[in-house]
């Protein structure tokens, strides 16, 4: 997790849920009771070629109703705010009004509090199945046994659709395995959280950075990397040169649970540790190194991988689907999601107590796959 809080360069469906989300975090720390590591320092995307200024002046155009905050930057103006730059830039947006959050620190002090609320939390418990009566949740099927209950949130993350499709509900899901690293303290590069040049970047207050490559995910090919691959194609075929394929001890994993493990369990059958791509967190550091000056070396403290669960338009599935009363799905955020999570969760909660959805809602509904009413990532992922 990068740790963004931001409207910037939202997908103009999802932008009214990222300004709400933004209006949450500064209250968060007095709502929770624990330090969640909110500061406002602003989000800047640099652009490095005209395609993409072109981009961000579209995007700017079309949302400037919405996200108010945001401005178009000069190249000048880029130079202005990031003294430190040395890569030439044709331009930028620049939302002062977004921030950042510690990831670690967040989901404890939200975990805490609802623990100080009676929430009890099951750890080490993996879900099997959502059984059903009568056309209703009635309970959570678990590795350690029945949980029953009346409603359920499925927030799953890669494994929601496991959980879905024996309900009869189709959710075109994929992962890709995303790697991110934590720096030793270097100089002022940039106050705001940055984009570009191949790079997302965010210093933090002890002057640590988080560091990623942009939009470059690897692949892991199993057999599953198959099932709804129709949907992913067009993306795949338009940004390839952000996905890495590979074929490897995923792919022997996954063939051997087939053959020995029943498919509901396969999802917990095995819990591996996602390995990093050294490599791309090594080149991620140069890059760093060569796009600011005053940054002679980076010793990176730690790199890290997680599967990111993606949905053909990038965009989440929030909806309380009308063919299972009680189920509210939460899933598919497709890597941005933790800058969402506070107005998430609020919708979550009266979606779970059986409010209507708020009408911002309804571009992320779970049909808008079988119907055909999805579009194109706003985005690459």
């Amino acid at each position: 997790n990068w740790g963004f809080v931001r409207t910037q360069y939202r997908d103009p469906l999802e932008l009214p849920l990222a300004v709400e989300a933004l209006s949450l975090w500064p209250e968060l720390e007095r709502a929770l009771e624990a330090p969640v590591g909110w500061r406002r320092t602003g989000c800047i995307f640099a652009a490095a070629t005209p395609k993409e200024m072109t981009a961000f002046a579209g995007w700017h155009e079309t949302t400037r109703s919405i996200s108010c905050d945001t401005r178009l930057l000069s190249a000048r103006e880029v130079t202005d705010l990031l003294p430190s730059l040395r890569g030439k830039t044709e331009g930028g947006l620049y939302t002062a009004t977004d921030g950042q959050a510690e990831p670690v620190l967040a989901t404890l002090a939200f975990a805490r509090a609802a623990a100080r609320r009676g929430v009890r939390i099951i750890e080490d418990c993996g879900a099997l199945a959502i059984e059903t009566s009568g056309g209703a949740v009635s309970g959570v099927q678990t590795e350690h046994g029945l949980i029953r209950c009346s409603a359920v949130v499925c927030a799953a993350g890669a494994q929601s659709h496991r959980l879905l499709a024996p309900l009869g509900l189709s959710l075109p899901q994929q992962s890709v395995r995303s790697t991110v690293s934590l720096t030793k303290p270097l100089p002022p590069l940039s106050d705001a959280c940055f984009c570009g040049f191949g790079i997302g970047l965010r210093q933090r207050a002890d002057g640590s950075c988080i560091i990623a490559a942009d939009s470059t995910s690897d692949i892991d090919l199993s057999l599953d990397s198959f099932r709804a691959a129709r949907f992913f194609m067009p993306g795949l075929l338009r940004h390839g040169s952000g996905f890495s394929l590979r074929l490897g001890r995923p792919f022997i994993d996954d063939l051997h649970r087939r053959l020995v493990v029943p498919d509901r369990e396969r999802a917990i059958a095995r819990r591996p540790h996602i390995p990093a791509n050294r490599k791309l967190a090594a080149r991620t550091g140069a890059t760093v190194r060569d796009l600011f000056t005053g940054v002679e070396s980076i010793e990176i403290v730690k790199s890290w991988a997680g599967r990111i669960d993606v949905l053909p338009d990038a965009l989440p599935v929030l909806d309380a689907p009308a063919e299972i009363g009680g189920l509210v799905v939460a899933t598919g955020f497709s890597g941005h999601g933790f800058g969402l999570a506070p107005a998430v969760g609020r919708h979550v909660a009266r979606l779970a107590k059986g409010e209507a959805p708020a009408a911002i809602l309804a571009p992320l509904k779970l049909d808008r796959f079988a119907r055909g009413t999805y579009s194109a990532p706003h985005a690459p992922l």
